[in-house]
């Protein structure tokens, strides 16, 4: 140590140890990370992959879409057929009502860095808001997301309880117990998303009579002599509705971390969105970061297990009978039932990696919050209410 690094009383010191939660309080994502390999995490998330699944083939079942094959194909490709942006990629009409695409074009390719899983549930959520949309299209798209937020309200309560706890040190729940404070709780967390979409539907109801002047041509003259007005309004549109979409985590989180109500989770989850928006960003670019080695983890493993468990049996099957069991796997028509239940397994087996990433989803989004709760309101990133006896 240097003269000009002596202490006054003249000796010298000597660190012994970083606080790292100190000193770099975003490393909780990391632990976070690693919280959603925990094998409670990834059947939570099964469970809440598989919900979702069956209740959207219910509804695929029901064609709650109604019979317009447009509004089918967008809800297809919503649910896991591919992206489809009929509006702002293929109509110019709607492209005049998305000024972004104009001031900043590059921010359009972004889109395609989002997850899979995330960028369809978004178009899913993006279709009751898009003004060319049929009744028929929103009810359909209403009611996967109502099942969606329904499902995760269990199960994402469950996962962001057991991981706070995990984060601070707590003996976290187990399977049953994480579910069994989800089941308790989820009535919160969804109640949350249903106060803020009652709050959009009672200020649009203003722009719908102004929209019903619209039918007519003076009508159409006066909206536009008075729509800077509306624009004004729909701020506050904008501020609910880009609230519930990327606060529902946080929303969900408070429940799981905080034990809160609804109101509380509304709360919470706007004034950190709102007042900390670039720690947020922040947030969710380490945590993107973060996924890609977690991910290819957790695929290597799968691949590993699907692989050996062939391996092994082929030293018993011989070459041949090896090759020919791979080759009914790969398109197993008129496959024998044993064929067939492999296949079942190997895809259930995916569907379990799958799952991995929502639990890393909530795992991630519970840390989020726990940061931008130091950030808003300086709560110490160890602080979790714990159950009370009895409940």
């Amino acid at each position: 140590m240097s003269h000009a690094d002596t202490p006054p009383d003249g000796h010298s010191r000597t660190i012994h140890e970083i606080l790292w939660s100190e000193a770099l309080p975003w490393w909780l994502l990391f632990r976070a990370a690693g919280s959603a390999f925990a094998p409670t995490v990834i059947l939570l998330a099964l469970l809440g992959g598989l919900a979702t699944w069956a209740g959207w083939s219910i509804a695929d079942s029901l064609r709650l879409a109604g019979s317009d094959p447009a509004a089918d194909a967008i809800l297809d490709a919503s649910l896991g057929g591919g992206l489809v942006i009929p509006g702002p990629d293929g109509s110019n009409a709607a492209a005049v009502l998305t000024p972004s695409r104009q001031a900043f074009p590059a921010l359009r390719a972004a889109w395609n860095w989002l997850p899979r899983p995330v960028a369809d549930v978004l178009e899913l959520v993006g279709i009751p808001f898009r003004p060319t949309a049929t009744l028929a299209q929103m009810g359909g798209a209403l009611a996967r997301v109502g099942w969606f937020v329904l499902v995760w309200s269990i199960f994402g309560t469950a996962i962001t309880r057991h991981v706070a706890l995990k984060l601070v040190g707590e003996e976290a729940p187990g399977l049953v117990g994480a579910v069994l404070y989800g089941a308790r709780k989820w009535l919160a967390a969804f109640n949350s998303v249903g106060f803020v979409l009652l709050g959009i539907v009672a200020l649009s109801i203003p722009g719908a009579l102004l929209g019903l002047l619209m039918r007519t041509d003076w009508g159409l003259a006066v909206a536009g002599a008075i729509w800077p007005l509306v624009l004004a309004g729909a701020v506050v549109l904008a501020i609910l509705a880009i609230g519930i979409v990327f606060g529902w985590p946080l929303m969900v989180a408070a429940v799981g971390v905080e034990r809160g109500d609804s109101f509380q989770a509304i709360s919470t989850s706007f004034s950190y969105l709102y007042q900390r928006p670039l720690h947020y960003a922040f947030y969710a670019l380490v945590a993107g970061i973060v996924a890609l080695p977690a991910c290819a983890a957790a695929g290597l493993f799968a691949d590993a297990t699907s692989t050996l468990a062939l391996w092994a049996a082929s030293f018993g099957m011989g070459h041949d009978r090896t090759l020919a069991v791979l080759e009914g796997l790969r398109s197993q028509a008129e496959a024998p039932w044993g064929i067939r239940a492999l296949g079942f397994w190997t895809r259930g087996l995916g569907s379990l990696l799958g799952s991995f990433g929502w639990g890393y989803f909530w795992a991630i989004a519970t840390a989020a919050y726990m940061l931008l709760r130091q950030d808003v309101d300086g709560t110490e990133l160890d602080e979790v209410v714990i159950d009370e006896p009895g409940l």
